[in-house]
């Protein structure tokens, strides 16, 4: 059974911006851009009628606690909100304003679509992009944001058992293919498919796909955009 797309929302005062990641997101595999909106106060509105599970916030012209939308946008409206990703310009020391205020994850505005997905991935599945503090960082210092660790082994690929075709199945999986998708793409049936990718969870110990793509970018088996070290 497929799992549902995660809904996404995005605030953004740049209506170029917006239609851009609209479109660029709406091609990854298991999201759904749902609304958009150009700023805090008009979307507060279509949140309600929408629920989203993630909504990407510009933060290059806001601030965390500039106004009550905004304050009430990222803290949640009501006892179950959306989990809201900010994008700022520069990973620099707003960034512990966002997370403070209650954000999920912030990312850098420059990051690859591929990058943004992957995160919107993480964040809709629980898991907070979190920029550690540094009590000696200057101003312009920045830290790339890490993902809070899931429970999984350490070991290598190999040395788990996983075979050079499920490796192949969780390359794919990271890039959000379905198990269609996938079957196309490496000329195996369905079936197979779904019993390498039961077996490479199982190995792994991963609850389902969006641990997979977690597990692959906190061990470093791809780098944004996808690819396999």
């Amino acid at each position: 059974m497929q799992e549902a797309a995660a809904r996404v929302f995005l605030v953004d005062p740049s209506a170029v911006s917006r239609v851009g990641l609209s479109v660029l997101l709406g091609r990854e595999a298991g999201l759904d851009v749902v609304g958009v909106a150009a700023d805090p106060a008009s979307a507060l509105p279509s949140l309600a009628k929408l629920s989203p599970d993630v909504v990407i916030i510009d933060g290059q012209d806001f601030e965390p606690h500039s106004s009550a939308e905004i304050r009430l946008l990222v803290a949640g409206a009501g006892e179950v909100g959306p989990k809201v990703l900010v994008m700022v310009p520069r990973l620099d020391r707003v960034v512990h304003s966002w997370q403070a205020a209650g954000s999920w994850g912030v990312l850098d505005s420059r990051a690859s679509p591929e990058c943004i997905a992957a995160a919107v991935r993480m964040i809709g599945a629980g898991y907070r992009l979190v920029v550690p503090h540094r009590e000696s960082e200057e101003p312009d210092a920045e830290e790339p944001p890490q993902v809070t660790r899931a429970n999984v082994p350490d070991l290598p690929l190999e040395d788990i058992g996983i075979t050079p075709r499920e490796r192949d199945v969780l390359e794919l999986v990271t890039r959000g293919y379905s198990n269609a998708e996938i079957s196309e793409a490496l000329f195996l049936s369905e079936s197979t498919v779904k019993s390498h990718v039961q077996r490479m969870l199982g190995k792994l110990a991963l609850r389902n796909r969006v641990h997979a793509v977690i597990y692959a970018y906190e061990k470093g088996i791809v780098r944004a955009g996808g690819n396999v070290r």
